[in-house]
């Protein structure tokens, strides 16, 4: 039998220390602290969850694609919940209830890889998904639940671990990695979900300046990613789009045929 040599070191699958690891980036303390209470209150007590954070209470150290990527790399929880400060869980059965959600999500289906309580689905139309209180009382509930979208409002997120899910490195800011994180998961195979889950938040968000610097940087990311183009691989080469006419056309021997001798006339007259 052929033995390795014992610094070899076997993989085997994750072992978590905790079922949750609750993630925040921090710039008012008191109310972090207000959350936390409504968070240990409900049941997600030291001994299951481990709190961490992003202290941006004095110095802004790192923005919200740094700091959650650098909490999600960190995070020792099975499940990982990103969620804003201003936020505060109703009751005392709390984690009971959100683990009926991820119970339910994961019978209708086990590939998701993104919880959260406010979205909206990948339709033409406006279509939402929604649950959200507000300190004056109303809720907001939009849509019928559990619904699967195409993105997430940030206030609050439950990120499956062992997906290894991170944000986009050149997009940067404090708006939309909601929406980036669904992207991200959907190009590794997963899906996302707004599940029946109530908490308040204290804020309705604000679309100012930086939010629209940080939607044009979105937009110019992912209209340049999913571009038509040629895929080159050491083995194949071919053409990737989301329409099935380019896919049909530009894949053809006679059309890949006038696109090679396109380019090898534009390298000789690069040339001459």
């Amino acid at each position: 039998m052929t033995v390795l040599p014992e610094f070899i070191r076997q993989i085997e699958k994750p072992v978590y220390k905790y079922k949750y690891s609750v993630c925040t980036l921090v710039t008012r303390k008191e109310q972090y602290l207000e959350m936390l209470s409504s968070f240990i209150k409900g049941g997600f007590t030291e001994d299951i969850c481990e709190y961490l954070i992003v202290d941006n209470s004095v110095t802004n150290q790192m923005d919200a694609y740094q700091g959650l990527n650098s909490l999600l790399q960190n995070a020792s929880g099975e499940y990982v919940i990103l969620c804003h400060q201003d936020i505060e869980l109703i009751g005392e059965n709390s984690r009971l209830q959100l683990e009926q959600r991820i119970a339910e999500i994961t019978v209708i289906d086990p590939n998701w890889a993104v919880l959260g309580n406010a979205g909206a689905a990948d339709r033409l139309y406006n279509r939402l998904a929604i649950k959200i209180a507000y300190p004056d009382g109303f809720v907001d509930i939009k849509g019928q639940l559990p619904q699967q979208v195409g993105s997430l409002d940030e206030n609050f997120m439950l990120v499956k671990n062992s997906a290894n899910l991170a944000l986009s490195g050149n997009i940067g800011g404090y708006h939309l990695y909601g929406l980036d994180l669904c992207m991200v998961a959907r190009l590794l195979g997963y899906s996302a979900y707004v599940i029946d889950f109530l908490l308040i938040h204290k804020s309705a968000g604000n679309v100012d300046q930086s939010f629209k610097e940080t939607f044009v940087l979105v937009k110019r990311k992912y209209t340049l990613f999913m571009k038509g183009r040629y895929v080159n691989t050491t083995i194949v080469k071919f053409y990737l789009s989301g329409s099935k006419i380019k896919n049909w056309l530009f894949n053809t021997r006679v059309f890949r045929r006038v696109i090679k001798t396109a380019e090898e006339i534009k390298t000789k007259l690069s040339k001459a």
